[in-house]
């Protein structure tokens, strides 16, 4: 609750602190904001690639191309071949599914969470799925290792607890990871789904082999979902910004949308101090969430001046008081279907606050006015610019309100039966999708006018 974060102002206080670049004259919470659209197109979730000239950044799938998520990288200028680094290596010759990379400081490591074998997956148009596991690689995508396990599932993809680790981000130091962790719980939880965050310290062998030790779980499973996101940029300052569905202050128990928050890491990095410092109370979807490179402001994505499918799905959830262990289902189906996307309707945009006043939020972008969405987004190196991949349908494909879950359901199926591209929906004996989606695609630069 908001009341929560107000009454941690002197903890908010420690942990805006100001990194590297706290000389600045002008805060960017006061600087006007601008944006322009990049060519080339990266696909999801681009990140910069450190220490390389000429500048290269890795993404993951391009949602026009009908193929399965992976891996790939290209120049930033767009003069050059777009590589993929996951197409070969161990599992390449299986139905594998490859994602959301995340890349060290010294520009040397990829971690990204991946899917292969005999696991249940969705590729396309989302990442879903059981035995999700994280994975390190080179920038050239050579000496790809395995970083955590899965409990794969028995007799069936759905006898199992299935077990999923994904979305891993960097310290700014390189020496942890965090990331979040899932077990679909089928067995001894009737499929609820039990969620924690947790954070490895990242390791080389002597023999070159990525490793990870020393794992804690420093957000315990509460019967919320969660996402976690980027790192506080001051090393000094360790902690790193997640996403929680959280009760209502009413405290009514009922289901919510994803809300922001910060966990500042106590006791050698093994636990969230306060459990956790909640920074938004918006009935909407709060997400994907970066510092500013002083430390001292917060960007992110939200759907509060868009009310759309997620919204009316939340209030729906609400209204029939669907339980907060029961939350997880309120986020899987749109991530299952559109992953990010705007369906019923549904747009986001960024906004910014400050740490230390978190109920002051301004809005950097209008993009969502036209029906954009804005997945996750990343700083160039010489935290510059902001770059990100933003996302829409075509009008005839978005569903109009007020909403039809039957309808709507129909309508997705009948689309991913015969996509309006190139390609076919393809389920093989590990159920993973192919289909292509009618996306139009670009990526945006951001810039604070200091």
């Amino acid at each position: 609750m908001l009341r929560r974060a107000l009454a941690g102002i002197g903890m908010a206080a420690a942990i805006a602190l100001a990194g590297p670049a706290a000389a600045r004259a002008a805060g960017y919470f006061s600087a006007p904001f601008s944006e322009t659209t990049h060519t080339p197109t990266f696909g999801q979730a681009p990140v910069f690639v450190p220490h390389t000239t000429p500048q290269l950044v890795a993404f993951g799938k391009d949602f026009k191309t009908g193929e399965k998520n992976q891996v790939y990288i290209e120049r930033f200028d767009g003069q050059g071949p777009v590589t993929c680094l996951t197409c070969t290596g161990p599992g390449s010759e299986t139905d594998n599914v490859n994602g959301v990379p995340a890349v060290s400081q010294d520009g040397n490591w990829i971690i990204f969470h991946s899917w292969r074998g005999h696991y249940l997956t969705i590729g396309s148009p989302g990442y879903g799925g059981m035995g999700s596991t994280l994975w390190a690689m080179h920038i050239d995508g050579s000496d790809q290792t395995q970083l955590t396990d899965v409990q794969p599932p028995t007799a069936g993809p759905f006898n199992g607890e299935g077990i999923d680790d994904y979305h891993a981000y960097w310290s700014p130091d390189g020496t942890h990871i965090e990331y979040a962790h899932l077990n679909w719980n089928f067995v001894t939880g009737g499929g609820n789904g039990n969620w924690d965050v947790r954070v490895a310290e990242f390791h080389v062998a002597a023999d070159g082999t990525p490793y990870l030790s020393n794992t804690h779980v420093v957000r315990p499973d509460n019967g919320h979902w969660y996402e976690t996101q980027w790192w506080n940029p001051n090393p000094k300052r360790p902690g790193f910004l997640y996403t929680e569905t959280f009760p209502k202050p009413s405290g009514s128990g009922a289901a919510e949308t994803p809300q922001l928050f910060y966990c500042k890491l106590i006791n050698h990095y093994s636990e969230c101090k306060n459990g956790g410092t909640r920074l938004t109370d918006s009935p909407s979807w709060d997400e994907q969430a970066i510092f500013t490179p002083d430390a001292k402001d917060v960007i992110f994505m939200s759907s509060r001046d868009h009310p759309g499918f997620f919204n009316t799905w939340a209030s729906t959830a609400e209204t029939l008081g669907v339980p907060n262990d029961y939350d997880y289902l309120l986020i899987l189906p749109l991530f299952e279907a559109g992953f990010l996307q705007p369906v019923g309707q549904e747009s986001t945009d960024l906004y910014e606050l400050p740490l230390l006043e978190p109920t002051r939020v301004r809005r950097l972008t209008t993009d969502g006015d036209e029906g954009w969405i804005t997945p996750e987004f990343a700083w160039d190196p010489t935290n510059s610019f902001l770059m990100w991949t933003e996302n829409r349908f075509p009008e005839g494909y978005r569903y109009p309100l007020p909403i039809s879950l039957t309808e709507y359901v129909q309508q997705f199926e009948a689309l991913l039966s015969n996509p309006p591209g190139p390609g076919i929906v393809d389920i093989g004996q590990n159920g993973v999708g192919v289909a292509p989606l009618p996306l139009e695609q670009r990526t945006r630069i951001g810039v604070f006018r200091k």
